[in-house]
């Protein structure tokens, strides 16, 4: 049966993923998505990564033999510099909402409009199909995108640190280190993710970050 999420207020990280996995999103206008993993030495784990290339990546490349480079860049700097939308229609233009889901002005109404949108979906509902849906685009766009961010950290717009949190991130949203760009599940991408989240966890500098966040509510820069 079809799930229908309605995100309002401060949507982050866990709860941005949950509001994407939702087959259509109902969000009321003041809300603010955003995966905020880097920001405590961490990369999206439960999805995150994956709908940004469900939703970006892989329309593009299913409509036109175009450059995905561009779109995994425009991923990549929205998880890898923490952006957290200033409204719905803001988070519409970061990609974790698309074209098929809703905004609704008066959060009062935001339940009533979720529960009509999920019941007129349930009518001869089928889930989506499984198989290769999602692009992975290899090794030659993880080198582009891994080029860029050493330019950022010799820039001083990031720390070491962050540069090997954002080249986690660019590893999961260009399917590894595959030859060629191929179709794949999305499976796939959420082996990457759990691989490179349970990685970072055992970090110590990740631990630092995680325990300097739950004790002052500020990130640390380490």
């Amino acid at each position: 049966k079809p799930i229908v999420t309605a995100p309002a207020g401060r949507t982050l990280g866990g709860g941005c993923e949950v509001s994407m996995a939702g087959a259509r999103i109902v969000a009321a206008a003041e809300t603010y998505m955003g995966l905020v993993e880097v920001g405590v030495g961490l990369i999206p784990g439960a999805g995150g990564c994956k709908e940004l290339v469900r939703r970006i990546v892989s329309p593009a490349m299913r409509l036109t033999s175009a450059d995905p480079l561009p779109f995994l860049q425009q991923a990549l700097q929205t998880i890898a510099t923490v952006k957290i939308s200033t409204s719905a229609a803001e988070a519409r233009s970061f990609g974790f909402l698309t074209d098929a889901d809703q905004i609704v002005m008066n959060r009062d109404y935001q339940i009533a409009e979720a529960k009509r949108l999920v019941l007129e979906l349930a009518a001869g509902y089928a889930a989506p199909a499984r198989g290769k849906t999602c692009y992975a685009a290899g090794r030659d766009a993880l080198a582009a995108l891994r080029a860029g961010l050493y330019i950022m950290q010799q820039g001083g717009y990031m720390s070491e640190y962050d540069l090997h949190v954002s080249g986690k991130v660019a590893h999961v949203l260009c399917g590894g280190d595959l030859s060629a760009g191929q179709w794949v599940d999305e499976q796939y991408f959420l082996d990457l993710e759990r691989e490179g989240f349970v990685s970072l966890c055992g970090e110590p500098k990740t631990i630092e970050r995680i325990k300097y966040m739950l004790g002052t509510g500020k990130p640390l820069r380490n």
